[in-house]
């Protein structure tokens, strides 16, 4: 099984925290184990408007374990975020559970809801349904599952990404509007708890 981090920062220089990450940040976190790095910022999402999440993948626990000390340890690392402003707020944990496509686009939707525990085989026959709507505006979706992630800890999480927020939302509130997936919704205990919309910063 695969999994994501999400450790989340504000920072006081934003264009000095981009150009790091962009120049040796991302490299460092590969280093440390991390099998993608994408730096996100949320646009629109309540009191979490502005936050900074830098979302690495891992194919293991333990370097997602291991990698935030290991990190802080290095004196590049160091003088970047001082010199950024860099404050951490929070860091979470979710398991990868499926995906479809590419997390590949310059915005993303992070969608939290509720339900039912599901098998492997219902949560992709889930995302095989969601997809044929979600195809036509946006890159990828992925289905994850908080473990360690605070309010979001149990709850299930989409993740989607996209050239276009027009294009995500419109394909978005076709599949919402689907009377088979309100349906499944409703057999399955779904129910909406958060979204943040968030635009790729590197």
């Amino acid at each position: 099984m695969a999994y994501l981090s999400g450790l989340v920062v504000r920072v006081s220089d934003q264009g000095r925290f981009v150009a790091d990450m962009e120049s040796f940040g991302s490299d460092m976190f590969r280093e440390a184990g991390a099998t993608r790095v994408r730096v996100m910022q949320s646009v629109m999402g309540g009191d979490q408007a502005g936050e900074i999440n830098i979302a690495c993948e891992w194919d293991s626990l333990d370097a997602a374990m291991r990698a935030p000390g290991d990190l802080r340890e290095k004196q590049e690392m160091i003088d970047s975020m001082q010199a950024a402003g860099v404050q951490t707020l929070r860091r979470s944990l979710l398991s990868i559970e499926a995906e479809r496509g590419t997390q590949e686009g310059e915005f993303a939707s992070l969608l939290a809801h509720s339900g039912n525990p599901l098998d492997p085989a219902t949560m992709n026959a889930n995302l095989d349904q969601n997809w044929a709507h979600m195809q036509s505006g946006a890159n990828g979706l992925m289905y994850g599952r908080g473990l360690a992630a605070g309010p979001l800890t149990g709850l299930y999480v989409a993740l989607t990404a996209a050239d276009s927020v027009d294009e995500l939302m419109a394909a978005s509130a076709a599949m919402f509007a689907d009377p088979l997936i309100q349906q499944r919704m409703a057999e399955q205990n779904t129910q909406l708890v958060a979204r943040q919309m968030l635009r790729l910063l590197a």
